[in-house]
């Protein structure tokens, strides 16, 4: 499995949408991101985090806990992510999209995969949207978003090796 593409929309620092196309190069396995100070590099890999486990990003590592205590919970975590000239504008909802593909699930044929977490600015309520192969799965709808991406994908204790 490889992510092919990430969009993050209006989180952070990032105003509109931004669409970053990962190629595979067939005998590489890693990318790396690399930028000066202050160009986006966490708040990059924080959008990540947060497409994947919303609220359950707190477990994934001691930085994402810290930022959500330090914004006095969850819901007001939420609020500081949209990016403020996007909400000047009157756009209101933020959203971080991973599309996967070569995607192997246990008894599953499944060739692609995205994750879309969005947020709307008005009542801080996140969700979250996992389509297999361009439709709603019925394995994920009865196991739950989140139960799925973490036995499925990408367990949230093993996601701190990935996302640093």
């Amino acid at each position: 499995m490889y992510i092919e593409k990430i969009i993050i929309n209006n989180f952070k620092i990032y105003c509109g949408e931004n669409v970053v196309t990962l190629t595979p190069v067939s005998d590489r396995n890693v990318t790396i991101i690399s930028g000066d100070n202050g160009y986006g590099k966490t708040t990059f890999l924080t959008a990540l985090v947060w497409c994947l486990y919303g609220k359950q990003m707190q477990e994934v590592d001691k930085f994402y806990k810290d930022r959500i205590l330090a914004a006095g919970g969850y819901k007001k975590y939420l609020a500081s992510c949209i990016n403020r000239m996007a909400l000047r504008n009157g756009d209101t909802e933020f959203s971080v999209s991973i599309d996967l593909k070569n995607v192997e699930l246990p008894g599953m044929p499944c060739d692609s995969m995205q994750v879309l977490r969005k947020c709307n600015f008005t009542n801080l309520n996140d969700v979250l949207e996992i389509r297999v192969d361009n439709s709603i799965s019925e394995l994920v709808d009865d196991v739950g978003g989140q139960i799925f991406i973490q036995d499925f994908l990408l367990p949230k204790e093993i996601a701190k090796f990935f996302c640093f």
